[in-house]
């Protein structure tokens, strides 16, 4: 319907159609203050059903024969009157009763009160005046808006342009991913990213081991006679061992 559905449509549309609406005649008004329903209601005269109808900037609140269709009544609402208003008026004592200002066409009205059985319907009757007020509002102040001229300007990529982006903290990410993985496993991480400070793996002595050297190891048959000793090691188990060693080397001559 666009920005200014109410103002450009020369259609009616109707908002709201209740099928249940009580019209009573109405004294004269007792106070300033506005209208009670229990000063009026047992003067109850119609019964039919209540359309709300906008087109343009008027909404009709029609109270039609619910067989017939024939007119009874008819209220029209101008979307900029004023909010106090006594076109619609709302009872003081019950929120399903109003109090309407009907015409007949020549310029003649009257006032007559309305009420709906359920509040449900009452309540769809006041969002519909309501909505269809708002709704021609805004589209005045959309027509009045200034528009907004479009840019000229071609912000397409030219051939052989690219758009670089740069992630910043990406390296920082990849540091702590290969310093988590040197705690893991107490070294550095094979394939280390480039700028990250390699260092040897710490490797822990096979069982048995001796710290601080290599333990004695015998030369294999027909080698020539030597001994190793341990460098952090003296004693006599050493001598043993390189006289055993050379008794067997003896044996092998013969």
């Amino acid at each position: 319907l666009g920005t200014s559905r109410w103002l450009l449509m020369d259609i009616a549309i109707t908002l709201v159609e209740l099928p249940e609406c009580h019209v009573f005649k109405i004294p004269p008004r007792q106070s300033a203050a506005g209208y009670k329903a229990e000063d009026w209601k047992d003067y109850h005269i119609w019964t039919g059903k209540c359309k709300v109808v906008g087109k343009g900037e008027v909404c009709e609140i029609m109270l039609e024969d619910p067989n017939t269709g024939e007119l009874f009544a008819s209220c029209p609402v101008n979307a900029n009157e004023e909010e106090n208003s006594n076109t619609v008026e709302p009872c003081l004592d019950s929120g399903r009763f109003f109090v309407l200002r009907v015409e007949d066409g020549s310029g003649r009205h009257a006032f007559i009160g309305i009420g709906f059985q359920e509040r449900g319907a009452a309540f769809d009757f006041k969002v519909a005046l309501a909505d269809f007020k708002a709704g021609v509002k805004r589209d005045k102040q959309a027509q009045q808006a200034p528009l907004i001229q479009a840019s000229n300007t071609d912000y397409s990529l030219k051939d052989g342009q690219k758009i670089v982006v740069n992630l910043k903290g990406k390296n920082k990410v990849e540091e702590k991913k290969v310093s988590a993985y040197q705690q893991a496993v107490g070294g550095v991480a094979p394939s280390a990213p480039a700028g990250v400070a390699k260092s040897g793996l710490s490797l822990a002595p096979p069982p048995g081991a001796k710290k601080g050297g290599i333990s004695a190891i015998a030369p294999p048959p027909g080698g020539k006679k030597a001994a190793w000793k341990s460098s952090s090691t003296t004693g006599a188990a050493p001598q043993q061992q390189t006289a055993t060693t050379t008794q067997a080397q003896k044996k092998g001559l013969h």
